[in-house]
């Protein structure tokens, strides 16, 4: 008896010891989760634990990174203890999935607002998987995703009654399902305020806001329409996603049928006619035109820099008794078939025709173009057929080379004149750097913390006051840094992502302490979401494809290098003003990574490699942001380039048309000694209080083997006061 007494005994120790059901909670603790309705989360895990009494439990607490793992063990229904942890949890950082779900459990909960940003919710289980939200609206992929695990979608919104209506079987489906659907609406001048979009399936709509951005219900299907006084109307069913750009058209050149921003559209080419610039595409005859980076640095001359430039342009060789060969010697494919005319072409410099060689036997044979330096040429020109004869008649019957040189554009372009240092005035400022850390009240307060611990409490007292700046995210970041705490560090800057996700110029603030940390990976995803959200800024498709390079996706890069240069869906970006920085960048990825890249199909311009001792590029992530650079040389004589409406008006409206900002400095080898380079923040054009960003990228030795890069970011808060951000020794 008293055996078998024991043996039951055994049984049912066994039983609850291995019997009991593990169960993995995932506990959704990003900042977006801190105002959860969690008296409803802990409702309805009571009436769990009602009907499963016994259970493993295996609480993990997530955010951009898991933040807390602990086992717990409910006896009876009991689950206090779990209970009191889940009421301890502090909501801080941005949401991943990625990390989940690698514990050995019978059934997966997942308590999470479904707001996916730094990564999707893919489970790599087959177990079943309740995934339970409190938010108002249900989310159809995390349904799918739940039912597809033999799961359930739990929603817990204001209409649920979790302790009456509860089924672990079934689950809770409460709610309207619909996705937040948002995007961007433009037109041919930029963001479109006050559009009118409305569901008609859920008889719901909203307006678009002064940037353009608008947000709206909708399920797979729906159609919506988007409204606003002389414009085409458009009407879009619904597809799979949640991101929807619309281009809007005026009535009078509207084409049926929806405009969609993946598109691209033609930018306007400027060429040189002989007596005016105008839009390549407006002529009904050919037009040819290479500049300064289609000229190699191997040519030694002019012919040498057209030969090859040009369809069917020849140049004669050892023309003439002498056998001296100029480039007033080219034949056109175009020429005469009677050898009583001369076959050359005319030179054009600057303007000013040039005495015509002579092909027939003993005529002239002109020298004009030999004294021409390549390193001087700003663009050369062929006209052929009407575009020559139009404007030099006869002269210009056998093709028209317009050469323009850089003296003849000197000072055309205020904003790109080189002023040379030794002119200007002498600098004898005494200019402090510019503090890594600003003068802020929670800067100070955190200040006085005498460890880490005290320092994160610090920083969530201060979180309630700055919980919408920007800039305390990044400055608690930066403060963080110094405690070589980066788990900690890293999920406080994860919190711009949380709040300001739908900002392309916080985002790009972003993206600039992310280079500045090393992280390439994580910098070539804001990168992604700016691109997203502003599809048609110039900017927009460089910094993807630096980013790329940055993070060793090489192929990538020369992709969306070739995408910019063959304006090939780049939507209605126009990279003219960032040109210059694209083709150094594009040569640069090609000649230091050319034996990992399939070059077939680039423009031959980009296989020529370029090099600078030092180059010094800055950028700055708010469009408004005013500010003097002063770069002083060492001979203390500086130059200050200016950047603001007062003094480059023209510049800066070039700036925002065209959605870039950035410039970009050089010094040589004969640049010896310490430079400076002060800055002076003006404030906004604008009044926007978007905080100001300056990203300062470094490279010794560009596009050599010994290349380095080194990216300082600063904020500019001080307004009115000199200070140096960059100090170089050459």
């Amino acid at each position: 008896m008293k055996k078998s007494l024991l043996l039951v005994m055994t049984l049912v120790i066994f039983q609850m010891v291995f019997g009991q059901k593990k169960v993995t909670v995932n506990w959704d603790a990003s900042l977006s989760m801190q105002d959860r309705e969690i008296s409803r989360e802990l409702n309805y895990l009571d009436n769990y634990f009602k009907k499963h009494p016994e259970v493993e439990i295996h609480l993990v607490s997530f955010s951009n990174d898991i933040i807390l793992e602990e086992k717990f063990t409910v006896t009876g229904s009991n689950w206090e203890a779990l209970r009191n942890e889940l009421l301890k949890t502090v909501y801080d950082g941005a949401t991943s999935y990625s990390k989940l779900f690698n514990q050995d459990s019978d059934e997966y909960l997942i308590f999470t607002d479904g707001v996916e940003i730094l990564d999707k919710l893919e489970p790599p289980v087959s177990k079943p998987i309740t995934i339970v939200s409190t938010v108002s609206v249900a989310n159809p992929k995390f349904q799918r995703i739940a039912e597809s695990s033999n799961g359930s979608y739990v929603l817990l919104n204001s209409s649920s009654d979790t302790t009456s209506a509860y089924s672990i079987d079934s689950g809770i489906m409460t709610g309207s399902i619909g996705v937040l659907v948002s995007g961007v609406i433009t037109d041919e001048k930029g963001p479109l305020a006050n559009v009118n979009v409305f569901n008609r399936d859920r008889n719901e709509g909203t307006t678009s806001s002064s940037d353009g951005s608008y947000r709206i219900k909708a399920d797979i299907g729906d159609q919506l329409v988007f409204t606003f006084i002389g414009k085409k109307t458009i009407n879009i069913i619904m597809p799979e996603g949640d991101f929807l750009n619309i281009n809007m058209v005026t009535v009078t050149e509207a084409l049926e049928g929806v405009v969609v921003t993946t598109e691209a559209l033609e930018e306007e080419e400027l060429v040189n006619t002989g007596n005016t610039m105008v839009d390549k595409k407006t002529l009904g005859y050919s037009i040819e035109s290479i500049d300064e980076d289609d000229i190699s640095q191997l040519d030694t001359d002019v012919q040498q820099a057209v030969k090859g430039q040009f369809a069917g342009l020849q140049i004669a060789s050892d023309a003439g008794p002498d056998h001296q060969v100029d480039l007033s010697q080219f034949i056109g494919r175009g020429r005469n078939s009677t050898i009583a005319l001369s076959q050359y072409g005319l030179i054009v410099i600057d303007g000013v025709p040039q005495q015509q060689s002579d092909s027939s036997a003993g005529g002239f044979r002109s020298t004009t173009a030999g004294h021409i330096n390549p390193d001087i040429i700003h663009s050369i020109t062929y006209l052929k057929g009407l575009a020559a004869t139009n404007r030099y008649g006869s002269l210009g019957r056998n093709g028209v080379l317009l050469i323009t040189t850089k003296n003849a554009i000197l000072g055309t372009k205020q904003e790109k004149k080189e002023v040379k240092l030794g002119t200007t005035e002498t600098y004898s400022a005494n200019v402090g750097l510019v503090q890594s850390l600003p003068s802020t009240p929670y800067i100070k307060a955190l200040k006085g913390a005498g460890n880490v611990e005290e320092a994160f409490n610090i920083y969530l007292d201060q979180r309630t006051e700055f919980l919408a700046n920007p800039e305390f995210y990044i400055d608690s970041y930066d403060y963080f840094q110094g405690w070589n705490n980066p788990y900690l560090s890293d999920r406080i800057l994860t919190n711009i992502y949380e709040k300001f996700f739908d900002s392309p110029e916080v985002l790009r603030s972003l993206a600039y302490k992310q280079i500045e940390g090393n992280k390439f990976n994580e910098a070539l995803f804001t990168y992604q979401r700016i691109l997203k959200l502003k599809p048609n800024q110039a900017q927009s498709y460089l910094d993807v494809a630096r980013a790329h390079t940055l993070a060793g996706n090489y192929h990538k890069a020369l992709k969306m290098y070739d995408r910019i240069d063959k304006m090939r869906n780049v939507g209605r970006a126009n990279f003219s003003g960032i040109e210059k920085t694209v083709t150094n960048d594009f040569k640069n990825l090609v000649n230091k990574h050319k034996g990992q890249l399939n070059t077939a199909g680039v423009n031959p311009k980009f296989m020529t490699s370029v090099k600078h001792r030092t180059r010094i590029i800055f950028e700055w992530n708010n469009p408004d942001s005013e500010f003097d650079l002063q770069i002083v040389n060492p001979q203390k004589r500086f130059f200050t380039w200016e950047h603001s409406k007062a003094k480059a008006a023209q510049r800066i409206a070039e700036e925002k048309q065209q959605g870039w900002g950035l410039e970009e400095f050089y010094l040589t080898s004969s640049d010896i000694g310490e430079w400076l380079f002060n800055i002076k923040y003006l404030g906004t054009n604008t009044g926007n209080d978007i905080p100001s960003y300056l990203k300062i990228t470094i490279y010794n030795n560009f596009g050599q083997a010994n290349e380095t890069m080194e990216t300082k970011v600063i904020r500019l808060s001080e307004k009115g006061k000199l200070q140096t951000a960059v100090k170089l020794k050459v």
